[in-house]
């Protein structure tokens, strides 16, 4: 019976199979131009042309995105103004009719 009680029980260390891995960004990037340029090498004209007219086409699609949102990063900063110019001009108006009132009050 005091064989099963162990008040001194010490746990055997654990171990772990971690095998670390290195990941070079570079050499990745290397090896897909490769592959790109292999590729494209062996191709036929067709192919080429096809690949040519995609890649012209993805460069139209960012230039225009590009447009839109400089456009309307432009239009939103013009109604911003336009809105501070407005908030300006009625505080300032505000004031102007304020201190009237208060040199009306003045001189009786």
């Amino acid at each position: 019976m005091l064989e099963r009680i162990k008040f001194m029980k010490v746990n055997k260390t654990k171990q772990f199979d971690y095998t670390p891995r290195y990941y070079d960004a570079r050499k990745e990037r290397i090896q897909n131009m490769r592959k790109a340029y292999d590729a494209e090498a062996n191709a036929t004209p067709t192919e080429q042309q096809l690949r040519l007219r995609e890649k012209m086409q993805n460069a139209w699609s960012i230039e225009s995105s590009y447009t839109k949102q400089s456009r309307s990063a432009n239009i939103r900063l013009i109604i911003i103004l336009a809105i501070l110019l407005l908030a300006t001009y009625f505080i300032l108006d505000y004031v102007d009719i304020f201190t009237a009132e208060i040199i009306d009050l003045e001189n009786p």
